[in-house]
């Protein structure tokens, strides 16, 4: 039997893929820059989640292998960016600006910078208090006496200032130590060095079923400020500078520690588009409505079942549209939705507290345990509380991911339930960088069907069974695992046979040992995963990685060949979390037209040759490259295509 992948290695191996696209020139400086800053963010969310998850639960001898290729793998990063701004010039040197530069320099950190810093002397009374974010350690003298101190360099002011009249930014952190002695006064500064630490994100306080979630989740925020930091990074390596720094800071023997010229890239992402010349910055690329703008929205989706292609075709002209209209419509009676992730400015948020203020009844089922964005999703559950809206929070042991959304009206012949289901977050930014489906219908059995669904989620409800819609935990993984079934009987009895899933990541071991099972048999296994996958390429496996402009998001599982095709669209993964321990969400798509639009982007992902990479074994990958005709095929640049079509028919 084929073994399995290693799922961090393979991850890591993704982040990788990540990390090539900022050397590809087919990207502008700006979208090369924040190319490097997604790959160091994905790596500090994965030193806060999944890390710690390694170390406790894998062995010393497998903890030990991840560190080592962690570390393999920041310092390729490392490199690879340290060429690259040797190249562009984006980060500069106070130390190394013109004189003029170097006033203007001088004369920002007295007036936006320094009353906003505050140095502390590390000492039996003054105990080091560090928390996630960045900070100068400073070594002083006076008089033989040598004493050791931090300044925190807070989270409001800017990490990179953009240089006037220059195409560059320097560092917060470069400033302060440029300007030292503006801050500490009367004593010899022998030495200084930037650092950062990240904590484990994987502190959860024990819940029971009384408990209030939200006072659960405050806790446990609060519980992770004090967990064990998984990440020292020193901006120096001067072993003296990290000697020092591991005093004052409580560290594991699990703390990774990383010696670097430039600390927390992950705010590159934070660069200001303006610094760069106009040929330099992100692409605009058009989104077209493709929602009939000159009737009702409800009318449009009554007539038949629609499907949006996101960022393509706009979410705020389908998704947000629907729920606004819904909010003024005086005969809507209800709306129920699941927020997962939502915007900071949403119009979603918005269009939910107009319809309570109407008196329509509107309950929202908030995730708080939304990794990362707990605090903002509880400052979202208090303003939609006041506003009259019902909130439900998930049961404390388990996560709702679900995409969902119902909107029931009065109409001459009842009550008629509109659904939404969604392969992504109800947040109109993510709407712009990530790939995924909204599906509309007012077909009123996956109406009903979504209506026991959300019942399930709000309060103590038996489990059902349905042929149009499949949810996890209770039958989500056994309808793959029998869809894979059905396939290797065709297979066993020369019938052709065949499997595609495109998703995020397959890390579910019974899912993949099915699908290996499978192409034993002679199904043709196809896959697109974007990040982590623990299967290796074989007869009958072909594995892709798509990473483009747009963040592949969407999942799509489809099972057989012709006309009998079977076309799932949903919000999981193949993960055992999403299969096992979520609340999920999977509609299997019937209408012809939408069935076979899907089959038509699963056929251009795979003729794809700008994007796309084979995945190769043990981690490795290659990218697909144009034929002997030499014709590109940008799958994204024809999705967009696509949608303009669309808005014109």
């Amino acid at each position: 039997m084929q073994k399995l992948l290693n799922r961090d290695l393979s991850w890591l191996s993704f982040n990788m893929r990540v990390s090539d696209e900022a050397a590809k020139k087919r990207n502008r400086l700006a979208e090369q820059v924040m190319f490097h800053g997604i790959t160091h963010s994905n790596l500090s969310e994965f030193l806060q989640v999944r890390y710690p998850s390694v170390v406790e639960l894998e062995s010393e001898e497998s903890a030990n292998q991840l560190v080592e290729a962690i570390c393999s793998h920041y310092k390729e990063l490392m490199s690879r960016f340290r060429k690259f701004n040797k190249e562009n010039h984006i980060i500069r040197r106070v130390k190394d600006l013109s004189k003029d530069d170097q006033k203007w320099a001088t004369k920002y950190f007295r007036n936006n910078v320094m009353s906003a810093l505050l140095p502390i002397t590390v000492d039996k009374a003054r105990q080091a208090n560090i928390h996630e974010g960045m900070y100068v350690m400073v070594i002083t003298e006076h008089d033989d006496d040598e004493s050791v101190g931090y300044i925190e360099i807070p989270n409001c002011l800017d990490r990179f200032i953009p240089i006037p009249g220059k195409h560059g930014v320097i560092a917060i952190e470069d400033l302060v130590q440029e300007n030292l002695k503006s801050i500490i006064h009367g004593r010899k500064i022998l030495k200084s060095c930037p650092f950062s630490i990240l904590r484990s994100a994987e502190v959860y306080m024990q819940s029971d079923r009384y408990r209030d979630p939200y006072d659960l989740i405050k806790e446990t925020l609060h519980e992770r400020e004090r967990s064990w930091v998984t990440q020292l990074e020193v901006g120096s390596s001067e072993k003296s500078c990290i000697k020092t720094i591991r005093k004052i800071i409580p560290m594991t023997a699990n703390t990774i520690i990383f010696a670097t010229e430039r600390i927390r890239l992950a705010d590159l992402k934070k660069i200001p588009s303006s610094i760069y010349k106009e040929q330099d910055k992100p692409r605009k690329n058009k989104i077209y409505s493709t929602f009939a703008a000159d009737e009702s929205v409800f009318d449009y989706i009554k007539a038949k079942d629609r499907l949006c292609f996101h960022p393509y075709e706009s979410y705020d002209d389908s998704m947000v549209r629907f729920l606004e209209e819904a909010a003024k419509d005086p005969k809507v009676t209800s709306i129920r939705i699941c927020l997962y992730r939502v915007s900071d400015r949403s119009r979603i948020i918005d269009a939910l507290l107009k319809a309570a203020d109407t008196g329509k009844l509107v309950v929202v089922l908030v995730e708080l345990k939304a990794r990362f964005d707990e605090k903002h999703n509880m400052q979202v559950a208090n303003i939609l509380r006041e506003g009259g809206v019902r909130i439900i929070y998930t049961k404390p042991d388990i996560k709702t991911h679900a995409k969902v959304c119902l909107v029931t009206r009065k109409e001459k012949k009842g009550l008629r339930i509109y659904s939404h289901i969604g392969t992504g977050n109800y947040s109109e930014s993510n709407s712009k960088l990530y790939t995924d489906y909204s599906y509309f219908t007012a077909d009123q059995e996956i109406g009903t069907d979504l209506t026991q669904f959300f019942n399930i989620l709000t309060s103590d409800q038996g489990d059902f069974k349905s042929r149009r819609i499949i949810y996890a935990p209770y039958n989500l993984k056994s309808t793959i695992v029998d869809g894979i079934n059905r396939q290797i009987k065709k297979a066993k009895k020369k019938e052709k046979a065949r499997i595609t899933i495109k998703c995020n990541a397959i890390t579910d071991e019974g899912v993949a040992m099915k699908l290996i099972e499978a192409a034993n048999s002679g199904v043709q296994v196809t896959l697109i995963v974007r990040s982590a996958c623990i299967i290796q390429p074989q007869k009958n496996i072909e594995i892709y990685s798509i990473v483009g402009q747009q963040l592949e998001h969407s999942r799509i599982v489809i099972f057989g060949v012709g006309k009998s095709q079977e076309v799932y669209i949903g919000s999981s993964d193949m993960m055992t979390r999403n299969l096992s321990r979520r609340n999920e969400l999977m509609i299997l798509v019937e209408p012809k037209d939408l069935k076979a639009r899907i089959l038509e982007h699963i056929k251009m992902y795979l003729r794809d040759n700008v994007n796309r990479r084979r995945i190769l074994k043990d981690y490795k990958y290659e990218d697909i490259k144009p034929g002997k005709n030499g014709k590109t095929f940008d799958c994204q640049e024809a999705f967009r295509k696509e949608a303009k079509r669309l808005a014109t028919e």
